[in-house]
């Protein structure tokens, strides 16, 4: 019996020290994760941001350099003294250019804003999800702490039980013992030893059974304070 009490004991101590792992231990770990998806979040709006400006600066390095040459080209007309049409001509190209300058810087900044909206978004969501699985965890955490605090408490008040049965195994040991003859007296006594032995086997499960309720009512503390927290 007391080999099979020994298991259950171990076996709620193994159920207690799980419970450290994913109760309060999972609570902070989704803390990480809400902090790491803001953060991943803000990197991902900056860089929807800088490509926003790339983006720009690029489409008016381009434009500007269309302007440029379409510029040049009426500079030349007018050095070679071409026909006031032909200068007029290039003028048209230099303006044609600057409304398509126009026309792309608008465009780029409509589908950038677009871009780093959605990036915000994104972001959100995550930040969003984060938050929500942090709050199951909190839920779930406090709910498995206080199982793990009435499943010790339940193995205790078990242990106690076998405690008070093999006390008083030993007490009618003894009491056989000091009533049998002398020629009996061999057997009784053994009796009274394997009570004995069963009696401290039953007091150190006891003492195990005490300080897995003093864990798991330990995690069950860390657990409320940092749902609190």
């Amino acid at each position: 019996m007391s080999f099979l009490k020994l298991s259950s004991a171990s076996a709620l101590a193994a159920l207690v020290l799980v419970g450290c792992e994913t109760n309060s231990e999972s609570i902070e770990q989704a803390r990480k994760n809400v902090d790491e998806a803001r953060m991943e979040g803000q990197e991902q709006i900056a860089q929807a941001e800088q490509e926003a400006t790339a983006e720009m600066h690029e489409t008016r390095r381009v434009g500007t350099e269309n302007i440029r040459e379409e510029m040049q080209d009426v500079q030349e007309a007018r050095q070679e003294r071409e026909s006031s049409a032909e200068v007029s001509e290039e003028m048209r190209d230099v303006n044609e250019a600057q409304r398509e300058l126009n026309e792309s810087l608008a465009q780029a900044k409509k589908a950038n804003a677009e871009d780093v909206a959605e990036a915000k978004k994104e972001a959100e969501e995550r930040v969003t999800e984060a938050r929500n699985r942090l709050a199951e965890t909190k839920v779930e955490a406090l709910k498995n702490a206080q199982e793990n605090v009435m499943e010790a408490e339940k193995a205790l008040k078990e242990e106690q039980a076998e405690v008070t049965e093999a006390e008083a195994t030993l007490a009618a040991a003894k009491k056989k013992l000091s009533e049998t003859s002398e020629a009996d007296k061999e057997d009784a006594q053994e009796a009274v030893k394997d009570a004995e032995e069963s009696l401290a086997a039953e007091k150190k499960d006891i003492a195990e059974s005490e300080q897995n309720l003093q864990k798991a009512k330990q995690e069950l503390d860390k657990v409320k304070t940092l749902i609190n927290k």
